[in-house]
């Protein structure tokens, strides 16, 4: 990338200064991510709780259809890598495209530290090893933050686990975890049961703190709970671990059985291919959309609104029982039913009178969950209700915002010293 330096000045000019922000109004933070910042949710919530404090913020990462190579959301400089983040199924494909994306970061995060003071870079998985592409930073005096995101040997597992040589693979990622902490001031993990997994593979506890994936109160606002109704909704990642293909057949299910019920699956994925063929064939084409694209988070709320019931299927594994889905929260603040895979994470958050579990991921099962909320729909509210007065159901700016923003401040006074 060319003239990264005179972009990212023409992007920074007619700025807002936000009162009481001056004292840290030329501190900047660059927020380095394989991923498309408008429709990241954890990303956005990390970067616009910066650039509400007042600092000068840049998020390197992926253009979407049809944005150009610099931008800007809600105070925040975009530099966007024009190619498209990579899907499918092939474990060679993914390394080179993570390479590509690694040298292009390298380059980006070497031009603009040597044009301006950097005091602190997030550096956010997957792949962990995008640590080393911001030694140019670092060696400037900036503070470096790894954010895990997703456990990289449990999710190779998930992925290839049944390929010849997985488990060595796993342990290599492991090991490359446990190196990519060591070059990082701090190592931010999604949840406690996370923190406790990634001190297992090796990761000094010292440097662990735990910001949980809490709803933007922005964007997804707390909404008085409503009955459930039979239009069925999944968004975030399409992937094979989300067993959306069960779900497609238990919809069908219902629909033998006589219940009619719409569906949608929206967001992108290695996955979308093959459930537009099971939903076509299945015959579910006028009643289930999957269009295959990831929606920014503010034309995604007004969708999400209208859902009925709100699935969140996880294929059990060793990746999925750690996960804490965004989904979830979101729905839950705006006052969804859920049905959701039972798991021992999402558990320890919420008890069985909350939300509705599914004990294995069937057609029939989830034919008879969405099929019990329906029958019911008062009692559907009912735990949607309680699902709202949970600790886990506050929004990021009641609790997460702050934690969040006074690791980065006081990473960034260190800088400073």
């Amino acid at each position: 990338m060319t003239g990264t330096g005179q972009q990212l000045a023409v992007a920074e000019q007619g700025r807002e200064e936000l009162p009481g922000a001056s004292d840290v109004a030329n501190r900047y933070y660059v927020s380095v991510a394989y991923s498309h910042e408008p429709t990241d949710p954890r990303i956005r919530r990390h970067c616009e709780a910066m650039a509400r404090r007042g600092w000068r913020v840049v998020q390197i990462g992926l253009a979407g259809p049809g944005e150009s190579a610099v931008g800007r959301l809600n105070g925040v400089v975009l530099l966007r890598w024009s190619r498209r983040r990579y899907r499918g199924a092939g474990l060679l494909r993914y390394g080179w495209s993570y390479l590509q994306f690694f040298l292009w970061v390298h380059r980006v995060v070497a031009r603009i530290s040597a044009r301006r003071p950097v005091q602190v870079v997030q550096v956010n998985n997957v792949p962990t090893y995008l640590v080393w592409a911001v030694g140019a930073a670092r060696r400037r005096g900036a503070r470096v933050v790894l954010d895990i995101h997703d456990p990289e040997p449990e999710l190779f597992l998930s992925k290839f686990g049944r390929r010849p040589g997985a488990r060595i693979g796993a342990r290599l990622l492991a090991l490359g975890e446990r190196l990519a902490a060591r070059r990082a001031d701090m190592v931010l993990c999604v949840h406690g049961e996370h923190r406790r997994l990634t001190e297992a593979h090796g990761v000094e506890s010292r440097k662990l703190r735990v910001v949980i994936n809490q709803a933007d109160a922005r964007l997804f606002p707390l909404a008085p709970p409503h009955p459930a109704t039979p239009f069925v909704g999944y968004h975030g990642t399409v992937s094979r671990r989300m067993g959306l293909d069960v779900v497609l057949e238990g919809l069908a299910l219902l629909r033998d059985r006589g219940v009619a019920v719409r569906g949608a699956i929206w967001g992108d994925g290695d996955d979308v291919a093959r459930l537009q063929g099971i939903r076509d064939r299945l015959g579910l084409a006028a009643t289930v959309e999957i269009p295959g694209q990831r929606f920014r988070l503010e034309d995604l709320l007004p969708r999400v609104r209208e859902v009925g019931v709100g699935l969140v299927p996880l294929a059990r594994d060793v990746m999925t029982d750690v996960m804490l889905p965004t989904k979830l929260l979101e729905y839950v603040r705006l006052g969804v039913p859920v049905v959701v895979s039972w798991t021992p994470t999402i558990a320890h958050y919420f008890p069985e009178d909350t939300v509705r579990y599914l004990r294995e991921l069937s057609p029939a099962a989830v034919a008879d969950a969405v099929a019990e909320l329906l029958r019911d729909p008062l009692a559907a509210q009912r735990r949607a209700a309680r699902g709202q007065v949970l600790p886990i159901a506050q929004a990021w700016q009641e609790s997460g915002e702050s934690e969040f923003v006074n690791i980065v401040e006081e990473l960034g006074n260190s800088a400073e010293q």
